[in-house]
């Protein structure tokens, strides 16, 4: 995470990082609670790391069941 003046900026790689970490340890059964995860973001920072972590969760459980 970079400081850009009092706001703090989180990049769209950081945001993938985090995403497909939280959504790997989903699917070997860790409960998660978003809320918390996504509790200081910023609206448009959590509706992006949401919606990338519904779809690295999603494709993860999809090569599950092809195995």
């Amino acid at each position: 995470m970079q400081l850009v003046g009092d706001r703090s900026f989180v990049s769209s790689r950081d945001l993938d990082f985090l995403a497909f970490s939280f959504a790997r340890m989903r699917s070997l059964g860790r409960y998660l609670c978003t809320d918390a995860i996504t509790g200081n973001m910023d609206e448009d920072c959590r509706a992006r790391f949401l919606r990338h972590y519904a779809n690295c969760y999603e494709q993860l459980q999809e090569n599950t069941k092809k195995m």
